[in-house]
Parts: structure tokens; C-alpha cells; sequence
């Protein structure tokens, strides 16, 4: 194999695109440039962890850096000319950026010359690698500001750091393979997903999902507001556009049967979370009747009753416990006892999700699946308000109903 000097030299590099993906456009919006050497001699590929590692110095890395960025830059020039709006995602090495480098002006003279417009570049940094941050931020304004868009690459990595997010004000935040592995199967990890979707709807940036490689995971992010996709599902990186051909029929196929799944999915939700409402209804209308002193045994009742409850407990209408937490004790958690206890008579529940919208004048209420404080186990809990007639007062009666058996991107 030659040694970095003599690749850099000699431009002993090749330059493979893998597309990136919208299903709800049914399109290729975009292509990034992924850089290889190769041995002349042998005419092997030298893959890009094996390529990377020889520059171990930073004159190395920049150098090569800056010939990785001209072959892309280059490659891509003719794709451009046949589609001006496809995207170019090019990667930056973070570690070369400061002082010394940041006013070079190499990648905007070098889009220039290949005749691509900067609108049409996206720059993706791996904000781990930066030495110097501020050179790092005098860098993105100045790119942003000629039209360049930025791109924070393996975020949800393991280095991640998300203060940048708001430093560095991303375009596109690219979520590393680490999250969306077996996304649909991992409740935790879908959350995390929801809240970078969440946040990137706020700050007005796109989240990709890069190392998607099932139908699966792309279905669950789809329906989870992730829309760009890049992975070994749609196409392996390869020369020019050669991945490219053939993609539109799997775009097509995934794109009809996300919408087959998820109107069943919506219809199945409807008649089960229906189901949920028949039983707090029922739950309700009896406990109405029943005395004060008898609410403990009417809820141990429940519980017998229906499989599907996990822990009952009653609030007053300012969001006081009255009654005791009854639990299905077969799904009550005992290894973390120091997070999840259920809570006991008197606790405040005033600033509870599913609290706050009846104090707003709700008769029920139904949360998003979450983990609950009581048990440990993944839940919702319906609120639901009934006259309760010895009394003469408005009880609140809230349900834990246990979704443990439910897909992770169910909704």
C-alpha cells in the first residue's frame, strides 16, 4: 500500500456517493461524498478507516482532507450539471479547522471552480473532532453566510456533544447508526429520536437518518417525523450515480407499504385505545356508586378484573391522591425501588400530563406511552373525571394501562 504522502501526491483517491433519500418525495435529494484510496499496483481499494488513519499528523490530515473534499467536489461536478437540484454532502475533518485554516476560503474557491453552486452543498462536521471551537464557529459563518448549508454529523453518537447544537445552529442534524438501529424495537432509543425531531421542528433545521438498513427502521422514523434516509437499505455507496438506478421501485414499495402500515396502525390504535375508554368508563360508573371506605377493595377489584390495568389510584379535582396506588403486583418493578414507588394518599399530582388538561376543563385524558413512576413498565395513563354521589364531590380517576407487548413506534 502506498503511504499517505504518495496518496495525497498523486491523488490516489476515489470518491463513492451514497444517496439520501426522502420517502415523502418519493426522491434522491441528495448524495454524500464518501472518499477510498486505492493502490495503483494492485488496484485494491483502501477503505476509509484504514486510509484516515495513516494521517496522523495535522499537515497529513488537512492535506488530505483538502484532496478528499477536491475529488468529491470534482465527481460531483457532472451530476450537478444534469440535476441542479440534488445535494452534495461533503464531510469536513473538525480537528483541521482553526487559527491558521479557517480563512483559506479552499472549499468556496473550490466549488466555484467546479461550477457548483454553494446552495447545493451541505458541510458536515463531526463537532467531536474540533480542537478549537471558535475557529469551528468563525468557520460555519462564514460558509452559512455565502449559502453553504451545515450539517452536524453522528449526533446521538457517544461523544455527541449537544451544547453545539445551538453554537453551531445546524441545517440538517444527521443521527448517528447508534440511534436508529433496531429503532423500532427500542422504546428508549424512539424517544430520543422524537425529542431531536422535536427540537429540530422548533429550531427550523431536517433530521436525517443515516445506517438505516430495514424496511423496519425506515417505517418507524417515517412515521416519526424523520423524512431523509441514508443506509445500506436504499443503496451502498458507489461511483457516480450507479447507486442510484433501480432505487425509485423501493422507494415506491416502502413509500405504499408505510402507508398501508400506518392507516392499519391508526385503525388498530382507534379500536384499542376504544377498548381502554369502554374500561374507564365502566371503572368510573362504579366507582361512583361506591362508598368512600370501599374505593381500595373497588380498585384491587379492577385489577383482578382486567388484565390490561397496571395501577389505579383516585385525585381529588386539585390534583391531590385520595386513594391508595393499587398495582398488579406481577408487573411492578423491584430492582429499581429507588426510582419507581407508587405514589401514596396525599400526593400532589397538580403538574401531572394527565392532570393539567382536566383542571383546563377535559372530562378525559389519554397520555403519549411513557415510562411509569408507579411500576417501571411502559404505560399511558387515561384521567378520567366521575361524579362520585356519597360525597357529592368530582374524583378524578386515573389508569395505568400497560403497553409492554406494543411495538416501540406503535403510537
Amino acid at each position: 500500500m502506498p503511504d499517505i504522502q504518495e496518496i495525497i501526491e498523486n491523488r490516489f483517491l476515489v470518491t463513492h456517493f451514497q444517496p439520501q433519500v426522502s420517502l415523502k418525495r418519493k426522491a434522491v435529494v441528495g448524495l454524500e461524498a464518501l472518499s477510498r484510496g486505492f493502490d495503483p499496483q494492485s488496484g485494491e481499494i483502501i477503505p476509509p478507516t484504514l486510509l484516515f488513519e495513516q494521517a496522523r499528523d495535522r499537515a497529513s490530515r488537512l492535506a488530505l482532507d483538502r484532496a478528499c473534499r477536491t475529488n468529491a467536489a470534482e465527481s460531483f461536478a457532472a451530476l450537478h450539471r444534469r440535476d441542479k437540484g440534488l445535494m452534495l454532502s461533503m464531510n469536513i475533518d473538525a480537528s483541521c479547522i482553526n487559527e491558521e485554516t479557517r480563512g483559506s476560503c479552499h472549499l468556496l474557491n473550490l466549488v466555484a471552480r467546479c461550477g457548483i453552486s454553494p446552495a447545493n452543498v451541505i458541510i458536515e462536521i463531526i463537532e467531536s473532532r474540533c480542537e478549537d471551537i471558535e475557529a469551528l464557529i468563525t468557520f460555519v459563518r462564514f460558509y452559512r453566510e455565502r449559502g453553504f448549508l451545515i450539517a452536524l454529523d453522528d449526533v446521538g453518537a457517544g461523544f455527541s456533544n449537544l451544547d453545539r447544537i445551538p453554537i453551531l445552529k445546524p441545517d440538517v442534524i444527521k443521527l448517528d447508526r447508534s440511534l436508529v438501529s433496531a429503532v423500532d424495537r427500542h422504546f428508549h432509543k424512539l424517544e430520543v429520536v422524537r425529542s431531536f425531531v422535536q427540537m429540530s421542528n422548533r429550531l427550523g433545521c431536517l433530521v436525517l437518518a443515516e445506517g438505516v438498513e430495514t424496511a423496519e427502521e425506515a417505517m418507524c422514523l417515517l412515521s416519526n417525523g424523520v423524512d431523509v434516509f441514508q443506509g445500506f437499505y436504499f443503496a451502498r455507496p458507489a461511483p457516480g450515480l450507479d447507486a442510484v438506478p433501480g432505487m425509485s421501485s423501493k422507494v415506491d414499495a416502502l413509500a405504499e407499504r408505510h402507508r398501508e402500515n400506518r392507516t392499519q396502525q391508526i385503525a388498530d390504535a382507534k379500536r384499542l385505545y376504544s377498548s381502554y375508554d369502554l374500561i374507564v368508563l365502566t371503572m368510573c360508573q362504579s366507582l361512583a356508586e361506591t362508598p368512600a371506605k370501599d374505593t381500595g377493595p373497588a380498585l384491587a377489584g379492577f385489577i383482578e378484573t382486567y388484565d390490561v390495568v397496571e395501577c389505579l389510584y383516585v385525585l381529588d379535582m386539585r390534583g391531590n391522591q385520595i386513594s391508595e396506588t393499587v398495582c398488579d403486583e406481577r408487573r411492578l418493578t423491584t430492582c429499581k425501588r429507588f426510582l419507581y414507588e407508587p405514589a401514596e394518599v396525599g400526593a400532589d399530582h397538580s403538574l401531572k400530563e394527565y392532570f393539567l388538561p382536566i383542571q383546563a376543563g377535559l372530562e378525559k385524558f389519554t397520555t403519549r406511552p411513557y415510562i411509569s413512576l408507579a411500576s417501571g413498565n411502559l404505560c399511558i395513563t387515561i384521567s378520567h373525571v366521575f361524579y362520585h354521589k356519597s360525597s357529592g364531590r368530582h374524583r378524578i380517576l386515573c389508569v395505568d394501562m400497560s403497553r409492554e407487548d406494543e411495538p416501540a413506534c406503535c403510537p
